[in-house]
């Protein structure tokens, strides 16, 4: 751990800086709390190998996924639209096809938009106090002004303005 006053290296166990003296008992506290247990970084490398698998397990259904969209649409289009039977419901299945694709492209996208929000820690909407409720927070208190640096020395004026007109 280094001192934060002067940068001199020193171990978490001491209380103070061998250099500066300054008192390191709180800066060791903070930062053994910032440095993760063995237990934590464990669940953590955990938790980043199952959200790898799960993005290949992803990637791979939305290729598997994206080859049978692909053959489907060329079955529909050579035996329905190319032989002229049933076009309209050929084209009806088409768009329906790609609708459905959208819709779940864009429940994804906002799936992942609020997991990011939610590791942001943004409140809601909800969440934001009101004007009302944000005057509760401060106190009111008299107002008192603050003292002047001439306040005293104005009355010396009248005192140096007879003195001229004697003169």
């Amino acid at each position: 751990m280094f001192c934060p006053n002067c940068g001199a290296n020193n171990t978490t166990e001491q209380n103070f800086c061998r250099s500066c003296g300054l008192n390191l008992e709180e800066t060791a506290k903070s930062l053994l709390a910032q440095i993760p247990s063995a237990e934590s970084a464990k669940l953590l490398r955990h938790e980043k190998a199952i959200e790898r698998f799960g993005n290949f397990a992803l990637g791979g259904l939305g290729m598997v996924g994206l080859i049978a969209f692909t053959a489907g649409l060329w079955v529909l289009v050579t035996k329905f639209i190319v032989t002229g039977t049933n076009i309209w419901a050929a084209m009806l299945f088409i768009s329906f096809i790609i609708f459905a694709l959208m819709s779940l492209i864009f429940v994804i996208f906002n799936e992942s938009l609020k997991e990011k929000k939610a590791k942001l820690k943004l409140p809601a909407v909800n969440e934001i106090p009101s004007p009302k409720e944000t005057g509760k927070l401060l106190e009111e208190e008299p107002f008192e002004p603050v003292p002047s640096v001439i306040e005293n020395s104005t009355e010396l004026l009248a005192v140096e303005n007879k003195k001229r007109k004697m003169k």
